[in-house]
């Protein structure tokens, strides 16, 4: 039988002991410029957690991803453990060198300022000392932890995404830090999301002189056009499935039928995976339905993110959430919104994921990026209480 008082009372005093390391780690963080891609400033930010992951006993390793930086793993595991949580968050930000100096760590109020500090810096600190609050109480379930914090969600995690299909094998539950959502003034959590494709169309057609030889060029801008507007048409508003065009660029001087086109696409809002091979045949569609004759029309796309799908298998996780909650005299919802995660990848693995761990935020991947002090704290202590209260 869990003594629930001993652990609501380790979850509060341990959130209360470390909210000040948190800050200051935050504020350490928060001066890195770690950009998908910089890999000198993961490597800074890849040896500040991995010092504080051993100190706690972690096995660490560093997965390195040329070109990415680093990826961080690390086990938290008992002598016989039952079963395997993951904990996961991300390690880069949308900002470039540069952006940190430009725009320090201040604190205003009750909100700490920083690029990347709510997505997912605060995340990252979140998950870390709630099980280091319950492992200083002797508190934490007899599971191997697994923290995965990843270097490449910010351009969707081609490469993380491997980690996790290697790494997340038989784990019960993945737990995802990103930022906290409300719905009706409760907290929300996370159980499902919507998937993105994104992608480029390039039409080939034939240059000539736009008044001598008018009629032996083929317009590639014209074609292009047509393959908007058929793009367009695919736009499904009953399902939420959305299609965008943005940028779009082609051609020479104006007095020359352009030779070539250019676009790049995103579909957003696909909310089963189901949905993916439908959307993929509309992609593939374009490729076949050229309207000016002698242009060459080629599209290519990937997957950004999967649908984090709405079921009982993420509902599931959710319902770890509750008796910490009813501890808490928390009130809580089961969310589902469009914004894609890495969630996404664990849920598509078939592991019962909930998302949305970390803090309270406002205006992620701009310059103003902020996080509620307080929610830290208070998070802080929440996932501690469930870490307590796991079977």
């Amino acid at each position: 039988m869990k003594d629930y008082e001993k652990i609501v009372k380790a979850a509060t005093e341990g959130a209360e002991k470390y909210f000040p390391s948190q800050m200051e780690y935050l504020k350490k963080f928060s001066a890195i410029d770690c950009g998908t891609g910089n890999e000198e400033g993961n490597e800074k930010v890849v040896n500040l957690l991995k010092d504080l992951l051993i100190s706690m006993g972690a096995d660490v390793e560093i997965h390195h991803e040329k070109g990415l930086g680093r990826h961080i793993t690390a086990k938290i595991t008992p002598q016989n453990p039952n079963g395997k949580i993951i904990l996961n968050g991300h390690i880069d930000t949308v900002f470039g060198e540069g952006f940190t100096a430009a725009h320090p760590f201040h604190i205003e109020g009750d909100w700490a300022y920083g690029l990347g500090i709510a997505d997912c810096k605060s995340g990252v600190m979140i998950s870390i000392f709630a099980v280091k609050a319950m492992q200083d109480a002797g508190l934490l379930p007899n599971k191997e932890i697994e923290f995965i914090f990843n270097c490449d969600e910010e351009i969707g995690t081609a490469s993380g995404s491997k980690l996790y299909a290697k790494e997340a094998q038989n784990a019960e539950y993945a737990f995802v830090f990103e930022g906290a959502e409300k719905e009706d003034g409760k907290d929300g959590f996370v159980t499902a999301r919507r998937g993105v494709i994104l992608g480029t169309i390039d039409i080939e057609g034939k240059e000539a002189h736009a008044g001598c030889a008018y009629l032996e060029g083929r317009s590639a801008i014209l074609e292009m056009a047509h393959k908007i507007i058929e793009f367009y048409n695919f736009n499904d508003y009953e399902k939420g499935i959305y299609y965008n065009v943005a940028p779009v660029s082609g051609g020479r001087p104006n007095g020359i039928v352009a030779g070539s086109a250019h676009c790049e696409f995103c579909v957003a809002g696909i909310p089963y995976n189901s949905d993916f091979a439908a959307v993929e045949a509309n992609l593939k569609s374009l490729e076949n339905s050229v309207t000016v004759e002698g242009c060459k029309v080629k599209v290519n796309y990937h997957t950004l993110f999967p649908a984090m799908e709405k079921g009982e298998q993420n509902t599931k996780a959710f319902n770890t959430l509750k008796k910490p909650a009813e501890l808490l005299g928390m009130e809580i919802n089961e969310l589902y919104v469009p914004g894609a995660t890495d969630g996404a990848y664990f849920s598509s693995l078939g592991i019962p994921t909930v998302d949305a761990l970390s803090a309270e935020f406002k205006d992620i991947h701009t310059v103003n990026e902020c996080v509620n002090m307080p929610s830290i704290k208070e998070r802080t202590k929440f996932f501690a209480t469930v870490l307590g209260c796991l079977e």
